[in-house]
């Protein structure tokens, strides 16, 4: 019945330990520390040698699941599925569209059925209106009204 304990308590644990690193928090960190120094506590009671794999098993996967969880959430992860980020817009010079949206000067335009952010020299364009891309400088599309 120890044996049993004594995996269980590691078992979860060390659940909770990788459930923190893909959740970040407190409360669940603690329990599953507290839970992993209660089994190994009581694995060390039986035999040196039960605590000391379970001590050896901790210190590879808390930082291997700590680290994972980490990649997942870092900001190079969420920029690499940016779809705007470094895109080239230069294809759309002299296109022509229609304003999805009022320009005041900013705003949204259809052109070639894509929904792209524009804005004007300074001139508000009114929704529907016919317009096209004058200038195009990195993700800056400048439009006017035709």
């Amino acid at each position: 019945m120890d044996y049993v304990l004594i995996v269980v308590l590691y078992a979860v644990g060390l659940g909770m330990m990788i459930a923190e690193s893909m959740m970040p928090g407190v409360v669940i960190g603690l329990i599953g520390t507290v839970l992993l120094t209660i089994s190994v506590v009581l694995g060390f009671k039986h035999h040196w040698a039960i605590g000391t794999v379970q001590v050896a098993l901790a210190a590879v996967v808390t930082p291997c699941s700590f680290y994972i969880g980490l990649r997942k959430l870092s900001l190079k992860a969420s920029l690499e599925g940016a779809s705007s980020f470094g895109q080239d817009y230069s294809g759309y010079q002299g296109k022509e569209g229609q304003a999805h949206t009022d320009l005041r000067p900013a705003g949204i335009v259809i052109v070639d059925g894509r929904k792209i952010d524009v804005v004007t020299s300074g001139e508000p364009i009114p929704k529907g209106c016919r317009v096209k891309v004058e200038l195009v400088e990195g993700n800056r599309i400048v439009v006017k009204a035709i």
